[in-house]
C-alpha cells in the first residue's frame, strides 16, 4: 500500500513537471511567434499628408477625393497585417476628428463620403474591429493595385512595434 501511494505521488509530480515544462516551452513559442508588421521596403511615415491633416481648418479647401482615400488607407497601416504597406500616417484622435470634420462639411465634394464618415465615426469611438476591411475598401476604391491587401488586424504588440519602428515613438510613451 505504501508503495502504491509513493508511485501515485511520483506520477503526480512527473505530470506536474511535464505540465510546467510544456507551459514554459509554450511561453517561449509565443515569444518566438511575434512577427513585425513593418514593411521594411515601403514602411515609412508620410510627413507631407500628416502635415496637411494637422494644418487643415474649417473653411480650408478640402482634400480631393482620392487623397481622403489615401489618408484613411495609410492611417490604417499601423493596425493591420499586410505584405506591403506603402507609407503611413499615424492615427491620432485629432487627425480622425479633422478628417471626419472635413468630410462632413464637404460631403458633396466626395464620391464616397458615406463610407468615409462610417469608417471615421467608428474609429473616433476607438473601434478598429474592421480596420483591415476599411483598409481594403479604400484600396479597392483607389483602383486595382498589386499587393498590399490587409490579411488581418495587428496585435497590440505588433502595433506598438510598428509605431516605434515607423514613427519613432518608444513603447513606454505610446498611449
Amino acid at each position: 500500500m505504501i508503495i502504491k501511494k509513493n508511485y501515485a505521488n511520483d506520477e503526480s509530480e512527473s505530470a506536474t513537471s511535464q505540465l510546467e515544462n510544456s507551459q514554459s516551452i509554450s511561453k517561449v513559442d509565443e515569444e518566438e511567434e511575434f512577427v513585425s508588421t513593418v514593411d521594411i521596403y515601403f514602411g515609412w511615415e508620410n510627413p507631407t499628408h500628416s502635415k496637411m491633416i494637422d494644418e487643415w481648418k474649417t473653411g480650408d479647401e478640402p482634400f480631393v477625393d482620392n487623397l481622403v482615400q489615401e489618408v484613411i488607407q495609410q492611417m490604417s497601416h499601423q493596425k493591420i497585417i499586410a505584405d506591403e504597406k506603402e507609407s503611413s500616417i499615424m492615427i491620432t484622435p485629432e487627425r480622425i476628428s479633422t478628417l471626419l470634420q472635413m468630410v462632413e462639411e464637404n460631403k458633396d465634394s466626395f464620391d464616397h463620403s458615406e463610407k468615409y464618415v462610417e469608417i471615421l465615426k467608428r474609429w473616433k469611438q476607438d473601434d478598429f474591429s474592421t480596420v483591415d476591411q476599411d483598409h481594403n475598401e479604400m484600396w479597392f476604391i483607389q483602383g486595382t493595385k498589386q499587393g498590399g491587401i490587409a490579411t488581418g488586424i495587428a496585435s497590440k504588440e505588433q502595433e506598438q512595434d510598428y509605431i516605434f519602428r515607423v514613427f519613432g515613438i518608444p513603447v513606454e510613451k505610446q498611449n
